[in-house]
């Protein structure tokens, strides 16, 4: 007998029992709970438990349960594609709206009939409640299976895996590596849809906050043709995953690789900068937002270099300076002040000083002084010829921030770090892992704050984002993909330290494992080789903007 911490409360539990079997012994909706932590380490539920652990049960609703569950369906669809169309393989390709956009890895388009095969065979697998068992290899013994099952893309990319031990995941007949545990077995995956986007698919999941509903399907064509533009960039680069860009280190050729993605970032820009050229007069308020660490403001200064280059002098307007008064600030459920809420900002102020401005006439811009919550007295300004606005914050897109103005006087930007590199065809990057790793070592460099601080604050970063700019994207004029190809081999060198720096003790402990974890099959790039007008250089300092 022993005894543990169930969320909190004290369980005593037999000898060699695992964290499901005290899920059934407490007779609690066991299939509601996907994974668990135990002493803040993420494992699935067949894990053994000691005596002491302190465990924590996580359903669809938690972030990393959530996640859980999007890399167990995708385990799941890997095994259905590999057993029903062998030589095609499945190539998961990036986020998109609710889902992932999937393909065969092959190159040949998804017929209407594969479709159909692929969602029958999936739902078969689920009624099997085939079981997903964890086995822990050395990486040798990996290689070798790898090898004698000619999986020689796997082969090359475990080459740069810096850990001993490796653990894989198996369902029948197929084994594979994953970034997080998976669910006891296919039974717990009921829940998800798939929704035919030619020339593949989408896979789609249960919301995380109504978890017992699919979402109704809601087509992003801005955002999908942003992501097939970084997939074209990719093969202008040569470089589509990790083993590819690992292999152009290698050869001495990255300095080259940056250039022409910085290229390419520089020539995007340029692009619309000569499209708001082409809207003429009429066009004076450029409103740019995407979520945190997305580079915004130095796209911004590039933006207004190339608006110069076309005759256009911009000035610059934020968002934050707009900030309501502390007392009259809303506040979330937990007293706590809402800063992410549109309710947050003099709407109407900054609606009646555009107006003044668009209409030749001077106005104080106020300047919002954070540490006493006070609005004082800023600069005047006034719009000659030839002058356009540019307004940055998180609800530029949000057509009530700017409501008096009419649609033709503004243009629209959506910035965020679409990271379309993968880690192999089975496993993405996420493009908030991206981004997160961005901050931690921005708000290391500028704030000292650790990766833990980085940690706590980002849970309500994500809340603002899914309630402010995400539902507004495709209201953009036009989509900006910061993702720079190699821009994790560079963030290695200052995200590794931190990371490491979160004990087992701290409740991010499995957030920060994780990222390691990814991160290792990374070579590092030297930062000098990174330009001073890089977006890059927002996060890691040295940039030649001010800030």
């Amino acid at each position: 007998m022993g005894k543990c911490y169930i969320d909190g409360k004290p369980f005593t539990f037999k000898r060699n029992f695992t964290v499901l079997n005290i899920i059934k012994e407490m007779k609690k909706d066991y299939k509601r709970f996907l994974v668990c932590k135990i002493n803040n380490r993420l494992c699935d539920l067949h894990q053994k438990v000691i005596n002491g652990d302190r465990i924590k049960l996580l359903d669809i609703t938690d972030r990393e349960g959530f996640r859980c569950y999007q890399n167990s369906l995708s385990f799941l669809l890997t095994v259905s594609i590999n057993e029903s169309f062998p030589g095609k393989g499945l190539l998961i390709e990036h986020s998109f709206g609710d889902g992932f956009y999937c393909r065969f890895a092959n190159g040949h388009p998804v017929r209407k009939n594969d479709f159909h095969i692929i969602t029958k065979i999936m739902k078969e697998k689920i009624k099997e409640k085939i079981p997903f068992v964890k086995i822990r290899k050395s990486k040798s013994q990996v290689m070798k299976y790898l090898i004698e099952k000619e999986k020689f893309r796997k082969v090359q990319l475990f080459k740069y895996e810096e850990g001993e031990k490796i653990d894989l995941y198996t369902c029948k007949n197929y084994i594979d590596f994953t970034f997080t545990p998976l669910v006891p077995d296919s039974s717990y995956l009921s829940l998800f849809a798939l929704h035919f986007y030619k020339p593949g698919f989408v896979l789609r999941f249960p919301h995380p906050g109504k978890e017992n509903m699919i979402p109704p399907f809601h087509d992003q064509k801005k955002l999908f043709n942003v992501f097939e533009e970084y997939e074209q960039w990719g093969e202008i680069l040569g470089v589509a995953d990790i083993v590819s860009l690992n292999r152009r280190i290698e050869k001495g050729e990255i300095s080259d690789l940056i250039k022409i993605a910085e290229a390419l970032h520089e020539k995007k820009i340029a692009q619309i900068a000569d499209e708001i050229k082409k809207k003429g007069p009429r066009l004076r308020i450029i409103l740019i937002a995407g979520p945190s660490a997305s580079g915004k403001t130095t796209f911004s200064k590039r933006l207004a270099i190339q608006l110069r280059v076309n005759c256009l002098f911009p000035i610059t307007i934020s968002i934050d300076d707009y900030f309501l008064e502390r007392d009259k600030t809303p506040k979330l459920t937990d007293g706590t002040f809402d800063f992410e809420s549109i309710n947050a900002i003099d709407v109407e102020l900054l609606n009646k000083h555009l107006i003044s401005l668009l209409s030749g006439k001077e106005v104080e811009i106020p300047k919002f002084e954070f540490t006493t919550g006070e609005r004082l007295k800023g600069r005047r300004i006034k719009m000659h010829k030839n002058q356009i606005l540019i307004i940055e914050g998180i609800h530029g897109l949000n057509e009530e921030l700017t409501h008096r103005i009419p649609k033709e006087n503004k243009y629209k930007i959506y910035i965020s770090a679409l990271t379309q590199l993968n880690i192999d065809n089975d496993h993405r990057i996420s493009t908030r892992d991206t981004r997160i790793i961005r901050r931690m070592v921005r708000d290391n460099l500028y704030r000292r704050h650790s990766a833990h601080e980085t940690f706590r604050l980002w849970k309500n970063v994500e809340k603002g984002e899914d309630k402010n700019i995400f539902p507004f994207q495709e209201e953009a004029d036009v989509m900006f993909n910061s993702a720079l190809v190699y821009e994790l081999s560079v963030l290695k060198r200052f995200a590794v330290p931190l990371l490491r720096s979160v004990t087992p003790k701290q409740k991010n402990f499995s957030k920060s494992e994780r990222l390691l974890k990814f991160l290792s099959f990374f070579i590092e790039i030297s930062p000098p080789e990174v330009p001073p007008t890089s977006i890059l250089r927002e996060f890691i300092g040295e940039s030649s903007f001010l800030y």
